[in-house]
């Protein structure tokens, strides 16, 4: 019987993916390493993403589109506070809380966040030259006891994945939006800004 040939092409082919694999998770490390604060991406840009949940769906995704969902976490407050992670249960918002980042409280023990999606266009005016790109969440932190806002002692970190192609985070303070500075992670389409305060956030494009 013949010996079967090498495949050549086969085992290039192979090598090229596996490079490309180790390309694309250095870059996620170095930037995650770079950025000024410990934070997880929700998805690794490495397998495919699911499709997006509209809370206001465009026409072309009607018909299909799976609801929006929301996320909560209760931090305790130490002190000082614990180093939490909250996200959406569709993994689409969420919110990095560093150590200490809650001031404490006489009498409250603990901090319930909640993540909320909305339709960014019935939060206030349009952004200007920018466009939004997916839902907006409100995020909020309240002491459990009084339900009081939550002073923050450190900027939290927030990402969003989008849809499309967003490029920076807004933050809306009445009556307009503010950008935010941040990293986009256009392989695994999130975008991703520290705040000094909490409310709501979108991603957006130019």
């Amino acid at each position: 019987m013949p010996r079967q040939g090498f495949n050549a092409s086969r085992c290039a082919g192979g090598a090229g993916w596996i490079a490309g694999f180790v390309v694309a998770a250095a870059y996620l490390v170095v930037l995650l390493c770079a950025w000024p604060s410990p934070i997880r991406v929700l998805y690794d840009g490495l397998v495919p993403l699911p499709p997006y949940r509209w809370v206001h769906p465009p026409a072309g995704r009607a018909g299909d589109n799976q609801p929006a969902l929301a996320g909560a976490a209760t931090v305790r407050l130490g002190p000082p506070s614990q180093a939490v992670e909250v996200s959406t249960d569709d993994d689409q918002a969420l919110i990095t809380l560093p150590r200490g980042a809650i001031e404490p409280r006489a009498g409250e023990t603990a901090v319930k966040v909640t993540i909320v999606p909305l339709d960014p266009a019935t939060v206030g005016v349009g952004p200007g030259p920018r466009r939004f790109d997916g839902n907006a969440y409100r995020i909020e932190a309240k002491y459990a006891d009084s339900a009081q806002a939550a002073v923050l002692t450190v900027q939290p970190t927030v990402v969003l994945r989008y849809p499309v192609h967003a490029t920076l985070i807004l933050r809306f303070d009445q009556p307009a939006w503010t950008a935010l500075p941040g990293q986009v992670f256009t392989g695994s389409q999130q975008v991703l800004a520290n705040t000094d305060r909490l409310g709501v956030f979108v991603a957006a494009a130019q």
